[in-house]
């Protein structure tokens, strides 16, 4: 069977990034200077902030068909409350205006839900969400410097699964939310916990979906790029990445809170203007924890074979351990 083999630049050419091998890479000295040496180079070469740019506008058209298919998925074994009480919670991170129009639109998809809707939208909701999901594949293959050799089908396939993966787990994480609350309350009660429960759920559901966050961005990571390297060698991006992601909203939060002037400078356009921004720096941030794990992986390439199937080393690694 062929395969079909995109010979194309990478996107981070495109971006009007350098080529990967004009990168000079440190050889000598401590590792942690070395790592950020290596670091800071990656991303000015890389063009992250051009390529965030580029997949935000992918993000837009992503978006809102993965609302539809979630929220057709989560209709149909969960209530209209649990539903919006999970949008709040996901949203909790987003600029208030942006936060509003989301759940606005969540509401609209919800008014409007039936049979037909489920039947009619789900299929074409899916897809049209994946399509974000097969842009990233390219982002993250330039990334980490990877030519794509995979069959359309397979690649299309991949992003398929991708999506309706994360639409599960969305789901499964909305369901908890009504179990969670049920069984905590019922184990207090029988052995005389009292309120406890109730303060260790506040911290324990956002502990978790901190966690689930992670644990997504560190699958994107693995299964898009055309790459065997093992799940574990992207949870160091992932950690950062998605920490970073919520330093940024918080202070992009604070900012518009004390220095918001969208709309006066762009009128009706205001609320879109900061949504981009938003899905910029949010992009941002999911780039960076994947130039993270690139980064690593090189440092570590001649000591971890696990390393070296991210960095595409093909020589023996050492058996020592690293230092």
């Amino acid at each position: 069977m062929t395969t079909d083999v995109v010979d194309k630049p990478p996107l981070t050419q495109v971006a009007g990034g350098r080529p990967r091998s004009d990168v000079k890479k440190p050889r000598s000295g401590n590792v942690a200077v070395r790592f950020f040496q290596q670091l800071a180079r990656e991303l000015v070469a890389d063009r992250i902030g051009n390529l965030g740019a580029m997949m935000a506008y992918y993000a837009v058209l992503a978006l809102f068909p993965m609302l539809v298919f979630v929220v057709t998925l989560a209709m149909l074994v969960l209530d209209d409350a649990t539903v919006q009480q999970g949008v709040a919670m996901a949203t909790q991170t987003m600029p208030g205006s942006t936060r509003d129009l989301i759940a606005t639109r969540v509401q609209s998809f919800m008014d409007n839900a039936g049979a037909g809707f489920a039947i009619g939208s789900a299929a074409l909701a899916l897809w049209g969400s994946s399509r974000g999901v097969v842009a990233l594949s390219g982002a993250l293959n330039a990334m980490f410097d990877k030519q794509e050799t995979r069959p359309w089908w397979k690649r299309q396939a991949t992003a398929i699964g991708v999506t309706l993966a994360v639409a599960i787990l969305v789901v499964l994480a909305l369901a908890l939310l009504v179990v969670g609350p049920l069984v905590g309350h019922w184990v207090a009660d029988r052995f005389g916990l009292g309120d406890a429960f109730d303060v260790a759920w506040g911290i324990i559901r956002w502990l978790g979906a901190g966690v689930l966050v992670m644990f997504v961005w560190a699958v994107l990571y693995k299964v898009l790029p055309n790459t065997e390297a093992p799940f574990r060698i992207f949870t160091p991006g992932a950690a950062i990445g998605v920490t970073m992601w919520l330093g940024v909203s918080y202070l992009f939060g604070l900012y518009l809170a004390h220095f918001d002037r969208y709309e006066v400078t762009y009128g009706a356009l205001g609320t879109a203007i900061i949504f981009l921004t938003w899905l910029w720096l949010s992009n941002v941030a999911l780039l960076f924890g994947a130039e993270i794990n690139d980064v690593l992986a090189d440092l570590r390439k001649h000591r971890s074979p696990a390393a070296a199937q991210l960095a595409d080393v093909h020589e023996k690694p050492d058996a020592k351990p690293m230092a």
